[in-house]
């Protein structure tokens, strides 16, 4: 889940139960989330244990490749003509409507993190879950109370124990 400055969902990626990020459809489904959100961090629950650290290594790899293509996006590679530059600069173009030309100079940096999701599992349940994303999957809703602790673990705490939040104050 890719979530504001405020914490709204602004965007999500599902990746299937038992689906590999590095099977090669998917890797290239997730590369395209990234650069189409480019995130400030991934972050990863750690809820799984050795499957979350799998995860994040793993997420760490398409990462990589997805920040090596934005930051080189503009760099036409030797073995690429005129031609085939050309259209992957219009391909970039349709990816990316909103891509402005004042971010050409920035380059993306991002990382992979593993967080506490214990918080976040109580939110994806909780009665302030249902009422903030009532037509959400549980998962999805996990996802972003994960992104948002990430942002501001005090604030996620707080609302999550506060008891206007539960009344729907």
């Amino acid at each position: 889940a890719a979530v504001n400055e405020k914490g709204e969902l602004s965007d999500h990626l599902a990746i299937p139960g038992g689906t590999s990020v590095t099977s090669d459809k998917m890797r290239e489904r997730v590369i395209t989330f990234l650069m189409q959100t480019r995130p400030a961090a991934i972050v990863v629950g750690s809820g799984g244990g050795v499957s979350s650290r799998a995860t994040a290594r793993k997420l760490g790899e398409v990462l990589t490749q997805a920040t090596e293509r934005w930051n080189n996006r503009l760099i036409q590679g030797q073995d690429e003509d005129d031609e085939d530059f050309e259209e992957r600069m219009l391909a970039f173009s349709q990816m990316h409507p909103n891509h402005k030309d004042e971010d050409e100079d920035i380059d993306w940096k991002c990382n992979v993190d593993i967080v506490d999701d214990n918080v976040a599992q109580l939110f994806g349940r909780s009665v302030r879950g249902k009422k903030e994303f009532p037509d959400t999957a549980v998962n999805l809703k996990v996802a972003i109370a994960t992104a948002r602790w990430a942002k501001d673990p005090l604030s996620e705490l707080a609302y999550t124990w506060s008891t206007a939040s539960d009344a729907g104050v």
